[in-house]
This record gives C-alpha cells, sequence and structure tokens, in this order.
C-alpha cells in the first residue's frame, strides 16, 4: 500500500475507530444512547432499566435519613460551598471548583478544597497551600492538578470528607471548604449548593444509572441555589433558550449563570508556551482520558484546529507503549498532538515523536461579566 493511501486508512480508521474501549463497553454505552439495535440490545436495555429501579431505591434508602433529620448531616466550624452535578461524566467541575477556591480566597478565607479523589489513591494532604506534598499517582490527577493551580489554597484527598474536612479546619485553620463533586455527598451540611449542568448532554437521557448518566433524579436539582449551564458556546442559542427554561422550571429559586470554558493559554508539555493562534488551521491528534471528550475536542474546532480524536478512558494511566504508539500514529499522519491539562500530568515531559501541546481553559460568563460567586454575596 502506497504511503497516501496507508496514512489515508489509518486516518478513517482512527475517525471511526472509539479509541481503547473494550467491546461490551461501546457496546452497552450505544444502547444507553439509543443507537444499538436488535434483539441483544433491546433485552440489555430492559436489564439496565431493571437495574436503574434497584439503584434509585438503594439511593432513596441512603437519603432518607437525612431528609427526614437533616441535623444528621455532620457540621465544620467552616462555610461548606459544594460544587457537583447530577450526572457521571465531565461538566467542568474542576475549572469551577479551582475558580471557587480562588475568589473565596481573594475575599480573606483560609480555603481548603476536598476532593473524594479517584479509585485506589491515596488519601491524606496534597498541599498545605504552601508547597505539594503528593505526586499525581499518590493523589490522583485532578487534586494535583489542583494543587499546582492553587498557592495559597489547601488541597486534601480522601472519601471521607469529614475526616479530611476536620484535618483542613484543625491542623489548617481552613474558614472556608470546597466539596469538589460534592452534590451527592449527604453526610456533610453544606451552606451553598452549586450544580453544573453541561448543555452538550444535560440530563444523561434523563434516566438514571446504569440505563442512563443520571447519579440521581432530575428533579433533585432544587437542592441547588446556583446553577451553572457549562459548555454553553458548543451549542446553539436554540437549545440552550429550551434547557435554561427548563432548569428553569425545575428549580424556579436558583440563580441560572450560562458559561463556557475559555481557551487561555497552549503550550509544549513541560516546556515553552506556543500563541493559540497557531492553531487555526492545524491538522492535530486530540487526546484525552477525560469524562467529557467532547467538550475539548469542540473547543479545539472552534479555535480552527482540525482535531482526530484519539480517546482513551476516563483516568486512564498512560503507559510507555500508549505513548510510544500516539507519536507513531502522530508521526506517520504528520499531525502533532494536543492534550488536557488533566492528561498532561499523566503523560512524559519528553520523549515524543512529535509536538505534543497542552490546552489550558478556565470558566467564564458566556456575557463577559464577572461570575456571581457565592463568597461575594450574604
Amino acid at each position: 500500500m502506497a504511503l497516501p493511501e496507508r496514512t489515508a486508512a489509518l486516518a478513517q480508521w482512527l475517525a471511526a475507530h472509539p479509541w481503547r474501549l473494550p467491546h461490551w463497553q461501546l457496546f452497552l454505552l450505544r444502547v444507553v444512547q439509543g443507537d444499538q439495535r436488535g434483539l441483544l440490545a433491546w433485552l440489555a436495555a430492559w436489564i439496565l432499566r431493571l437495574l436503574s429501579l434497584i439503584y434509585g431505591a438503594g439511593l432513596a434508602l441512603n437519603l432518607l435519613p437525612y431528609r427526614l433529620w437533616p441535623a444528621l448531616a455532620f457540621r465544620l466550624p467552616a462555610r461548606v460551598f459544594s460544587i457537583g452535578n447530577l450526572t457521571v461524566g465531565g461538566t467542568g467541575k474542576t475549572s469551577a471548583a479551582a475558580a471557587l477556591a480562588q475568589a473565596l480566597s481573594r475575599s480573606g478565607e483560609r480555603v481548603a478544597l476536598l476532593s473524594r479523589g479517584y479509585s485506589g489513591q491515596l488519601a491524606g494532604v496534597v498541599s498545605d497551600g504552601r508547597r505539594v506534598m503528593m505526586s499525581a499517582s499518590q493523589a490522583g490527577d485532578e487534586p494535583f492538578l489542583l494543587a499546582h493551580r492553587l498557592p495559597g489554597v489547601a488541597v486534601l484527598v480522601g472519601k471521607d470528607r469529614r475526616i479530611t474536612g476536620r484535618v483542613a479546619t484543625r491542623f489548617l485553620r481552613a474558614t472556608a471548604l470546597v466539596l469538589d463533586d460534592g452534590s451527592q455527598y449527604w453526610k456533610m451540611h453544606k451552606d451553598l449548593e452549586l450544580v453544573l449542568v453541561d448543555a452538550l448532554n444535560p440530563f444523561g437521557f434523563g434516566r438514571l444509572l446504569p440505563s442512563g448518566l443520571l447519579r440521581e433524579p432530575i428533579g433533585s436539582i432544587k437542592r441547588a441555589r446556583q446553577i451553572w449551564l457549562t459548555h454553553c458556546d458548543l451549542v446553539p442559542t436554540s437549545h440552550m433558550e429550551r434547557l435554561e427554561k427548563t432548569v428553569r422550571r425545575l428549580s424556579p429559586g436558583a440563580q441560572i449563570i450560562r458559561t463556557r470554558h475559555k481557551p487561555t493559554s497552549l503550550a509544549e508539555i513541560g516546556g515553552r508556551p506556543v500563541a493559540l493562534e497557531s492553531l487555526d488551521g492545524r491538522p492535530l491528534i486530540a487526546l484525552s482520558s477525560i469524562g467529557s471528550p467532547e467538550a475539548f475536542e469542540r473547543t479545539l474546532m472552534r479555535l480552527g484546529a482540525k482535531p482526530m480524536a484519539m480517546r482513551f478512558r476516563d483516568h486512564h494511566r498512560y503507559s510507555t507503549h500508549d505513548v510510544e504508539l500516539i507519536g507513531s500514529i502522530a508521526a506517520r499522519l504528520g499531525r502533532a498532538v494536543v492534550t488536557t491539562e488533566k492528561d498532561a500530568v499523566r503523560l512524559p515531559p519528553s520523549g515524543w515523536r512529535v509536538p505534543c501541546l497542552v490546552l489550558c481553559v478556565e470558566i467564564s460568563a458566556m456575557n463577559g461579566e464577572q461570575l456571581p460567586w457565592p463568597a461575594q454575596q450574604p
């Protein structure tokens, strides 16, 4: 096969192949999305719906004591701000948690960010606000990234945030706590619930796990005092108007803000900065292992790039073989690699056969105004 034909065939395969996902996961994903047809898909869909009923019943039983006796929720001698969502997958919580922690810190609070972490990670103090004390493999990619991004803010990781909260208030003297991914953490009293709704897939196909992507029923959104609609720049205006009407009906008392994840900088991995404008018209491989890869890829397209998606499973630990394979494919196609900040902490900074770039983003209001942070409200 001639080189142009081989390159074209490889490009076609990459564009069509959901990268590195087992076949059974792809099948179930298509069933959940309603894209899979046939008797086996119909049977799988009914099994998933039955499991959703069981999940919903267990969820209701778990939450019942806290609804009947709100005083059961653990209280700490600090204000507690929760950022979370109703669905699994990425809605932009990390950027929102970082921005909220910075706003609280600027208002004079001693801030600690409490992360649940990821399966298998250590529990403890990732950063005391002055120095980072864990590696990415120990803390997890998101807590490690936040620890580096938030000087002056303590970052702690641990499944039981009552324990990490006590450590933060007693030993680090925190006066404000930010619960990253805290919507379903009912064990702790919260002074404010801030819920993110992803405009790309707002309500997880309208069904509870595992038949859909909802962690809890849609009506739970009424707990939120603020609701941020994220990735609003990546969908049509008509879609946003319908979504905002739906959210306002579900939670009439909440403040609703449209936001976007604005690209702020681009740099070679572990190296020098690169102009964002250099992406315009540039063919790239968009490498990611995050909850919402589509948002990342659409952002690149809005910058004028021509990305080809290479998606790994969320929180994937890149091996040496992975990196060699990615570099080999990129070199053969004549494309640079661009990835996210979260992925960058799990990738080697050197040894790339092609340029590997890291895109940084921050959350901002769609109208360009300052976000209405809870720190500025009574």
